[in-house]
């Protein structure tokens, strides 16, 4: 077997590889022995069939098989003995298979490059800090509570912003009624920015029973296509009105997220330690995320293969329908790339990076960082220590930790050189920026 190994760009292999004919032959009288031992043909004896006979009917099919075969068998020890790792399928070309003449094709692909990535030197990162106050512990309290309301139907004689009203609603746009535009029974908070802009203000001030035309127009970013930018009117009938009752804290409410004392003290503890442990999970990844940043900036020119940038995409269409899905099945191909591509180049780019620069610095996962990260994740389910054993029981669970601790390695030791600008924050403005 002759291999010539080329490299058409920084990213792109190409293999070509011949195989003398006398090696092809070897395996095709051998294919064929084989097929005329097996086969069945009216008028001849179980492994009877004459050569020529299997020749005739398949040799065409098993020349096929044989292409195949070697290919596939080729490529392997080429990319063994050159020490190439490719991305993704090979693209095959230049294939030339006749009988009586050498086997041979090209196979071309992408590999992951070889950086020698520039770390950060006297760069400035922002680097968030936040202390959970007494506030934020009442704020949650107060949000908990919003979550248990309870709706009883209010005399009052106009909607309110807070309020829920139970609608029919029907929209048109020039007079003529359009898809998706009408709902029966809709149960509606107002104020709750769950409709387009302008229609749950239009509804402030109606009272039960009664119907109105609201004017209102489709944001310029609507996901509807033919609705984007459009004035409508919506013909609104209210049936019922009701406002909300915020439970009392007492006991029944404590015991409900699982304080079984029901004393409000243990509860006000165990939601500020609960708050602690995702405001530290938020500032971590935040604070990562910042350095890593400045880092994907000093190397903007790191080349990224498109094969691995495709596969990235597959695995986040993935991601996206098993969230939002809803149950449903979807196939990924439906949602479009654009979506995710740049999602995709940021991971992909970032992996490379990371990778380098674990190998520049040295760097291994630390084994007491694996097992703080461990602990923390166990500490928010019932049986921490089941969830210990699941990772220490398995290389694949562990190496995925582990991937994380060096991560965490390696954004601490760039900080090291860089200018740190702390900013604090409040807990509320940190878990909004997590949701942006």
């Amino acid at each position: 077997m002759q291999v010539v190994l080329e490299s058409p760009s920084a990213l792109e292999r190409q293999f070509t590889i011949t195989i003398p004919t006398g090696d092809v032959e070897t395996e095709f009288e051998a294919k064929l022995a084989e097929t005329a031992r097996r086969v069945r043909i009216d008028g001849f004896r179980p492994g009877k069939v004459p050569a020529s006979v299997v020749r005739q009917r398949y040799g065409q099919a098993i020349r096929q098989e044989i292409a195949s075969d070697l290919m596939e068998k080729s490529l392997g020890q080429a990319l063994s003995e050159h020490d190439v790792k490719p991305i993704g399928q090979p693209t095959i070309d230049d294939v030339s298979f006749e009988e009586g003449t050498d086997f041979s094709f090209k196979a071309t692909f992408e590999v992951f490059p070889e950086l020698d990535p520039t770390l950060i030197e006297g760069d400035e990162i922002e680097q968030t800090q936040c202390k959970i106050a007494a506030s934020d512990i009442k704020e949650m309290i107060a949000t908990l509570r919003e979550q248990r309301k309870s709706w009883k139907e209010s005399a009052r004689a106009a909607a309110k912003q807070g309020d829920r009203v139970t609608i029919d609603f029907e929209g048109f746009i020039d007079g003529e009624a359009f898809e998706g535009g009408k709902g029966d029974s809709h149960a509606l908070v107002l104020g709750s920015g769950s409709m387009i802009p302008g229609f749950e203000d239009g509804i402030v001030g109606m009272k039960k029973g009664e119907s109105k035309d609201i004017e209102v127009t489709f944001p310029e970013d609507y996901h509807a296509e033919n609705l984007k930018g459009k004035p409508a009117v919506f013909k609104i009938d209210i049936s019922k009105l009701e406002r909300g009752e915020l439970p009392t804290v007492d006991e029944e409410f404590i015991k409900a997220f699982g304080v079984e004392s029901g004393d409000e003290k243990e509860f006000k503890a165990e939601l500020k330690e609960q708050m602690e442990r995702e405001l530290s999970l938020t500032l971590k990844n935040t604070n990562k995320t910042n350095v890593f940043d400045v880092l994907l900036d000093k190397n903007a020119d790191a080349p990224v293969p498109t094969a691995a940038i495709q596969s990235e995409i597959q695995v986040l269409k993935q991601q996206s329908i098993e969230r939002f899905g809803g149950g449903k099945q979807f196939d990924p191909n439906e949602l479009p790339d654009e979506l995710f591509k740049e999602q995709a180049e940021r991971r992909v780019r970032l992996g490379i990076l990371l990778g380098a620069t674990v190998k520049k610095l040295e760097l291994l996962a630390d084994s007491d960082r694996v097992r703080a990260l461990i602990d923390e994740m166990a500490a928010a389910y019932d049986d921490p220590e089941q969830v210990v054993n699941f990772y220490y029981s398995n290389d694949d669970n562990l190496k995925q930790v582990e991937a994380l601790a060096v991560e965490e390695q390696v954004a601490e030791v760039l900080l090291e050189s860089a200018k740190v600008k702390t900013i604090d924050m409040s807990y509320a403005d940190v878990m909004k920026s997590r949701q942006a």
